[in-house]
């Protein structure tokens, strides 16, 4: 009875299952046949039977009857409902086409509001650029893994991302060339940097909750500014929406950096500092004391976990008076904690060898905290024919931090004992950028516009009483090398202090900027539309740098430390040795005018687009040093104009593809403090500036094949040459001028002749149902000569005439990102597995031949999940560094002194590496 029940149920089953039908199809737009992702599909006569089409637009029903016909009933939003009857006894897939409903759409149709967020709207706006664009929606960023501008933009084709010392994302490389070679705007205007060496952005600094898109321009046509070669990073904030939205978001988490290996975090008494240098407070006769100097920076404490990471963000905009008046507000916090430690060995060439030894080994702590927030406000009035808007943004991060680090000299340890310094770094910095500005758009009669805008921007940065303090540790050799956290446990014979040095550093970068544009259509025959544009730039640039130090030596240079422990540190009496402070030469004001005209045009007709124009720009810098004691110095300038010509060609053969070809000429100036002549002592070496040095000049083409599948897939390909002339780079010059010789030498930056940057690049997006692909690699070639210092075997001269090629600094030959999605719009889900890979790259340059460090090939994976519900919460999760990559620094050169060493290599010199940990993040987002 028992096997006949089992039978009969068996055969149900079986028939059920065989009875059972699938049916497939796909939901287009009606007019433009793109697929529409997220539509709703439900059987009339079946109520509990319904799916949502995937990522490529397309839907399985399934558990239908074998045969009969059915009513489907498609929606999707902005669209007419539309009811398809169907058999699903036929073969084949389902093709379903939906109209706007333009009732829905009224007011956008008729009054243009376009959203940008989409995925669908950043490839649009690749397809139909005039130049070369990578573009990542709002809807991407928010999905992504990643929580500001830097990590964000190292998933877009071609992007490298250099680090600090910390480990912190903070520059973008494009197509291999340096940091130096980009420029950053935020909604299409230039912004200037709190870095105070350097033009460049620090990226970290933008949270990803402000953005609406983030566009990457590869090549630049003439109404853009002509300093850029590797590209244009454009961060375009979030815009008032067509209708009134609220959106919140907060997430805490944690890096996993302190769970392991006991690692303490370490913190120092930032409440009590010396907010301004007695120099500055006093005037510069005055004669400080220790007294003038608060003891908090010095006081180190160590805990066992930091507070949990948090991430908070709020964006509220509308429209008012009949759509007339737009209004958007949006802020954003980051509240985080991180850790880093680095192991650092130190390497130098022996007089009369032919190889780097180790002769230093080094580790270092890095606990870091830093407060991230920005805010950003835009009004926008749209009347007859007139546009106006008024934009503001202010960002500011505080980093407050304690470096620990011991070193040992392993050319000085004895058999009975050795001896370790010890330091502490102890600082809190600030950088901040605000900007505002307001333009114009006039459309004075159908066919001429003219558009103006009007911008002042300022950068700050601020390091207060930034304090190094050492020790001397005399250690029983017995206990070995000890390269782990100071804790007590080492057999410490003796513990006597070295010295203490305190840093005042500020500068200020302040901008005013305006720009006009006039344009007017025409038609050349019936069918070439012509654009005629010209237009005119002028910018005024103030930069003013501080820098005071002052050195301490202990009162008793004989004392003994008792204990074990950081309490140490603030148990030292020091006398101020430079009462007077250090390093004026670092102290100067500088101007910067800038003047711009150009003329374009772009023709248009059915068969594509060309673009040709002409730049001119002028450059006049300024620089005043205020020497010490003195209200006045030497003074510096520097002066040229630039021709800056560029073409560009896009044939579109088919409404899905495009085929562009486009030169442009750029220019590279050089950095405020690299002009200035000061001198200061570096780490190994003088450092020097260089007033007679010349701006570089690029040639950039570029060659990409264009095809769009549907409107949210795409793939391009492309190659790209640039040919520099006078290219800045660092190098080693002896104090005869001579490039690698002589015994007093500096460092510097000059221009080094010529150099080469090709390659080729692949992008690709694919969807299949509810999984997608996004991936993109990068092959970037670069050849630079440049002359180094080498000892005669056994002597300690050099040989003259030594010279070496190598790549440009910090470019990879290889690049690539690779990330697997899914979607499910049905169930609210979306999720996203990210993989990234930059190679072997050349981090830094030395003044001896095959000395070079290079940084090892880093792959890093990271990913991030959110799960959305009807009523507009969703939760999420981001995960970075999953595999817990570390970076590595290494000399391609190998001693044999150096296989003495735990971890080295048989084939290389390993220098340094560095451990991030992994970082988490979960939290809800409610849109309203």
């Amino acid at each position: 009875m028992k096997q006949f029940l089992l039978s009969a149920a068996l055969i149900a089953v079986s028939t059920t299952v065989a009875t059972a039908h699938t049916l497939d199809g796909i939901v287009k737009d009606n007019r433009t046949g793109e697929p529409l992702i997220g539509s709703v599909i439900e059987v009339k006569e079946l109520p509990s039977v319904k799916t949502t089409t995937g990522l490529d637009g397309s839907f399985t029903l399934h558990e239908l009857p074998d045969k009969g016909r059915y009513t489907l009933v498609v929606r999707y939003i902005s669209y007419k409902t539309r009811e398809i009857p169907v058999d699903v006894s036929d073969k084949g897939i389902v093709n379903i086409t939906l109209d706007e409903d333009l009732r829905e759409l009224g007011e956008v149709v008729i009054k243009g509001h376009k959203e940008y967020h989409s995925d669908r709207s950043a490839i649009d706006m690749e397809k139909t650029a005039g130049n070369v664009l990578n573009v990542m929606s709002q809807q991407s960023i928010q999905l992504s893994p990643d929580v500001n501008v830097a990590t964000v933009l190292q998933r877009v084709s071609g992007v490298t991302m250099e680090r600090d010392a910390s480990g912190e994302a903070s520059y973008a490389i494009l197509r291999g060339m340096d940091k130096r070679y980009n420029y950053t705007l935020v909604n299409g205007v230039k912004i200037p940097s709190p870095d105070d060496k350097n033009r460049y952005i620090p990226l970290n600094i933008f949270p990803s909750d402000l953005m609406d898109r983030l566009v990457v321009s590869k090549s630049l046509t003439a109404d853009m500014e002509g300093d850029a070669a590797g590209g244009v990073v454009d961060m375009v904030m979030k815009d008032a929406p067509s209708h009134f939205q609220i959106q919140a978001n907060a997430a805490v988490g944690a890096s996993d950096y302190f769970w392991k290996d006991s690692r303490d975090y370490l913190t120092s008494n930032r409440s009590d500092y010396t907010h301004k240098a007695p120099y500055e407070v006093n005037g510069p006769e005055y004669k400080a004391t220790t007294s003038d100097f608060a003891s908090g920076p010095t006081q180190i404490s160590r805990h066992s976990m930091p507070a949990p990471n948090f991430v908070g963000g709020l964006s509220i905009g509308n429209r008012f008076w009949k759509d007339r008046i737009g209004v958007m507000l949006a802020g954003s916090i980051q509240n985080t904690f991180r850790g880093t430690e680095r192991t650092y060995n130190s390497v130098k060439m022996a007089s009369g060898e032919q190889a780097m030894y180790i002769y230093s080994l080094q580790h270092r702590y890095y606990s870091i905290h830093d407060l991230t927030a920005g805010v950003h406000a835009k009004v926008d009035l749209q009347l007859k024919n007139n546009k106006f808007e008024w934009y503001n943004m202010y960002v500011r991060t505080n980093s407050k931090g304690v470096r620990y680090n011991n070193s040992v000299n392993t050319e000085y340890i004895s058999s009975d004992s050795y001896t370790q310094d010890d330091e502490t770094r102890s600082l809190s910095q600030t950088q901040s950028i605000f900007a505002t500005h307001i333009k114009g758009t006039h459309h004075l009669t159908k066919d001429f516009t003219v558009d103006w805008a009007g911008i002042f921007s300022q950068a700050k940065s601020e390091d207060p009483d930034r304090v190094y303090l050492s020790l001397t540790n005399t250690i029983h050799s017995a206990e070995g090398v000890d390269g782990s956290l100071w804790s007590g446990n080492k057999n410490i014979l003796k513990t006597m202090p070295k010295n203490m040095e305190r840093r005042f550093q500020h500068n200020t970068d302040k901008d005013w900027a305006g720009y006009i544009n006039l344009a007017y259509n025409s038609q050349l025959g019936n069918n070439i539309n012509a654009l005629w544009k010209a237009g005119a730039q002028y910018r005024r640039k103030e930069r003013g740098n501080r820098y005071y130090s002052y050195n301490f030596t202990p009162t008793d240079i004989s004392q003994k430390l008792d204990g074990n422990g950081f309490d140490q540190f603030a148990a030292i009496d020091w006398t101020c040795k430079t009462p007077y402070s250090q390093a004026s030469q670092l102290n100067y004001d500088s101007k910067e005018h800038i003047g711009a005209a150009y003329i374009m045009t772009t023709l248009k007709s059915r068969w594509g687009e060309l673009n040709a124009g002409l730049r001119a720009e002028h450059t006049n810098q300024i620089y005043t040093m205020l020497q010490k004691f003195r209200n006045m110095g030497q003074v510096g300038e520097q002066s040229y104009w630039d021709w800056l010509p560029s073409a560009s060609l896009k044939w579109t053969p088919t409404k899905k593809m495009n085929v562009r070809l486009s030169y442009y000429r750029s220019i590279n100036r050089p950095g405020f403090y690299e002009i200035v002549p000061y001198q200061i002592m570096g780490e190994e070496y003088q450092e020097k500036g260089n007033p007679n040095l010349k701006r570089a000049r690029i040639d950039n083409i570029d060659l990409r094949w264009e095809w769009f599948p549907s409107a949210t897939e795409q793939v391009l390909a492309g190659v790209f040459y640039k040919y520099l002339q006078d290219p800045i780079e660092q190098v080693f010059v002896a104090a005869d001028g001579k490039l690698g010789s002589g015994a007093d030498a500096y460092y510097m930056p000059d221009n080094l002749g010529n150099a080469k940057n090709y390659g080729f690049e692949i992008d690709v997006v694919k969807y299949i149902r509810h999984f997608g692909i996004k991936a993109n690699y990068t092959y970037t070639h670069s050849r630079i000569t440049t002359s180094k210092r080498e000892y005669k075997e056994g002597s300690a001269e050099y040989k003259t005439g030594v010279t070496q090629s190598r790549p440009l600094v910090n470019q990879a030959p290889h690049t690539a990102n690779l990330s697997l999605l899914y979607k499910d719009t049905n169930y609210g889900w979306n999720a996203q597995l990210a993989a990234s890979y930059t190679g072997t790259k050349l981090a830094l340059v030395s003044p001896f031949k095959d000395a070079d460090q290079w940084d090892k090939a880093m792959f890093g994976l990271d990913f991030s999940m959110e799960k959305k519900f009807p009523c507009g919460v969703s939760v999420f999760l981001k995960a970075n560094n999953l595999l817990d990559a570390k970076r590595e620094r290494y000399l391609k050169t190998v001693n044999q002194s150096n296989l003495e060493y735990e971890g080295q290599s048989s084939d290389k010199t390993i220098v340094g590496t560095y451990k991030y940990g992994r970082t988490y993040l979960v939290g809800v987002r409610v849109k309203i």
